[in-house]
């Protein structure tokens, strides 16, 4: 079975979903239009928790082995896009065992940001499509003030997409991977970001491990995009198909061939899905690499799901 089917609009309401990962305290943030993050987090003594739990605990059956949702939301965007000195989100930011420059201290009196602590954007049910002035913080002004263009230093989002999980799996080989998709009624996409895989979390990560997954987003498309499929903000393929057979040790997206159209007043449904699957490599040749900006041959890839979540959620706007 092939994970993360695009035929999954077909079968449930609505989707989205948003990404960011750092094993260890390392941040992976790929530079394109709607990056996405994963950052997992673990605690100082995680290598003897988990062997503590593995022999104890995780053989009692309530304890299956799975993947846990913990919250999902989306946030007010940081005010400004690059706004550490390094060219980081000024949010999330975590706290470290040694001080984090960009949030070092908390309270009053100050102290150091602890590990565990994290900084994040405000939380909404109810966001303005239309921004008077500004978009960040304030609203979503997709189609004037938002997503402008295809450039990086065009894109002003208006929203920050997060999903936080536990991982039990203690499956460090397969591919980690997200689909975020945003609806409103039926049929209408005004987001999609495509099938982003991570790849595999590696031998160092000690199980369990808390996961948050987080991007920037916008809704419907700019001007001239609106031509699907995967125009505006429905993601199309970024660093795919692949050059080899293996996973390239960065984030790569497969696009959903979906259409965004406009975002209207009313509700819209936050739809994630996050999996972890077992990935199979196909070699194609010819148009089906070089009509993608790639040599020929090149690499698709199709996944067997192992573990599967679902953290879905409403927002309205006006």
């Amino acid at each position: 079975m092939n994970a993360i089917n695009p035929n999954y609009l077909s079968q449930l309401p609505r989707l989205r979903a948003f990404l960011t990962l750092v094993v260890g305290g390392a941040c992976a943030e790929p530079c394109f239009a709607q990056a996405h993050h994963l950052r997992m987090m673990q605690e100082p003594n995680a290598q003897v928790e988990s062997a503590l739990e593995t022999a104890a605990v995780r053989s009692e059956p309530a304890f299956a082995t799975r993947l846990v949702g913990l919250q999902a939301t989306m946030t007010q965007v940081y005010p400004a896009i690059g706004a550490n000195a390094d060219g980081s989100d000024l949010w999330p930011c975590f706290g470290r065992s040694s001080p984090n420059p960009d949030c070092a201290t908390v309270g009053d009196p100050a102290v150091q940001l602890p590990r565990g602590g994290m900084v994040l954007g405000k939380p909404a049910f109810v966001w303005k499509l239309q921004a008077a002035g500004s978009v960040n913080g304030i609203g979503c002004d997709a189609l004037t003030n938002g997503t402008t263009g295809p450039s990086a230093s065009a894109y002003k989002p208006c929203a920050q997409i997060a999903t936080w999980y536990e991982d039990d799996t203690f499956d460090s080989t397969d591919d980690l991977l997200q689909r975020v998709v945003v609806t409103q009624g039926a049929n209408r996409i005004i987001y999609d970001s495509g099938v982003v895989d991570f790849g595999p979390a590696g031998p160092t990560v000690s199980y369990p491990v808390d996961v948050i997954l987080y991007g920037d987003a916008n809704f419907g498309y700019w001007p001239g995009a609106a031509a699907g499929p995967n125009n505006g903000n429905c993601s199309g393929d970024f660093g795919y198909p692949l050059v080899s057979p293996a996973n390239p040790g960065t984030p790569y997206v497969v696009a959903a061939q979906t259409s965004c159209e406009e975002p209207v007043a009313g509700p819209a449904r936050v739809l994630t899905y996050t999996e972890l699957a077992t990935p199979t490599y196909t070699q194609v040749t010819g148009a089906a690499c070089t009509s993608k900006g790639m040599p020929s041959p090149c690499y698709t890839v199709t996944w067997t799901r192992t573990h599967e979540i679902h953290q879905d959620f409403d927002v309205f706007f006006e």
